[in-house]
């Protein structure tokens, strides 16, 4: 059972139910998000690639789907892009309902 990639797609439910729900702008533009989430994404492969390399991380076989772009596996990748993304719409709903008042 692919069992990381349904906690992701879980955290992925979840950011986007609270960025809707809250009316969140997490980003100035279409062009803003790119380049920040391209950047982000290229340094998160690079430290990941480097950490799986030098053995101080691996991925059993029976949680994965499979699927790997190098040697990182398709859910490490989404990982790096959930994980961001959740915790920016938590820390905009954060900024929304507390900081704002």
């Amino acid at each position: 059972m692919p069992e990381y990639a349904l906690i992701l797609l879980l955290f992925t439910l979840v950011s986007f139910s609270l960025q809707r729900i809250f009316r969140l702008k997490l980003y100035k533009s279409t062009k803003h998000f790119l380049i920040v989430n391209s950047i982000f994404l290229a340094i998160a492969i690079l430290w990941d690639q480097f950490a799986i390399a030098r053995g101080h991380w691996f991925f059993k076989e029976e949680f994965l789907l499979g699927f790997y772009i190098g040697s990182m596996p398709i859910e490490e990748i989404g990982f790096t892009l959930i994980i961001w993304y959740f915790g920016l719409v938590i820390y905009k709903l954060v900024e929304q309902k507390l900081i704002s008042k």
